[in-house]
């Protein structure tokens, strides 16, 4: 029996050893390598996060902008009318405009509050203001044939047509924050 601990006291009881079959890795230092210099570069920024309008609001606008633009083609084409001498066909035309022009300044006043449009809301009423006064004013003319209301027509004209340029900005940011209207472009004729 004390053979038989004599040899099992001989057995290793530590685990074997790494076996033969693995690779030999070599554990010594490199040379010394220059590092290519790494220059840090500004990351792009991610996806901008455009702000959302409230429910409908980009429909409503829509329609009121749509209808907008007829009074403000309307304005313009009273005087082309003018020009042309139709007279028949500039009174058609400026009691379209005195109908349209209240139709459009309601779609306005009752679109919900969206901070981002508030300032061409506030224009886009202004100047539909200021085509009902041209509405009026050229009614005026054609009824009376007073000059003086044609003179005053073409003087608030001329106020729409210095408006159109801000707002046509005003406008394209509101592209820039992804609005757009099926069929039309976000932008009014100059004159």
């Amino acid at each position: 029996m004390l053979a038989l601990a004599v040899v099992g006291c001989d057995a290793s009881s530590a685990s074997p050893g790494p076996s033969t079959s693995l690779v030999p890795l070599d554990f010594s230092p490199l040379p010394s390598v220059a590092l290519p210099s790494v220059v840090p570069t500004k990351t792009p920024p991610g996806p901008t996060i455009l702000p959302s309008w409230p429910v409908g609001w980009d429909l409503s606008f829509c329609t009121a902008f749509g209808d907008l633009t007829v009074d403000h083609q309307l304005v313009i084409d009273i005087e082309r009318a003018i020009a042309d001498n139709s007279p028949g066909d500039a009174q058609g035309l400026t009691s379209q405009l005195v109908q349209t022009s209240s139709i459009t300044t309601s779609e306005l006043t009752k679109l919900k509050d969206w901070a981002p449009a508030a300032t061409v809301q506030a224009s886009l009423l202004s100047l539909i203001g200021l085509d009902s006064q041209v509405g009026a004013a050229y009614q005026s003319y054609f009824k009376d044939s007073v000059k003086s209301a044609l003179k005053q027509a073409r003087q608030l004209r001329n106020q729409v047509s210095k408006q159109v340029g801000p707002i046509n900005t005003q406008l394209g940011q509101l592209s820039a924050l992804g609005l757009s209207c099926t069929g039309q472009g976000l932008k009014l004729e100059t004159f």
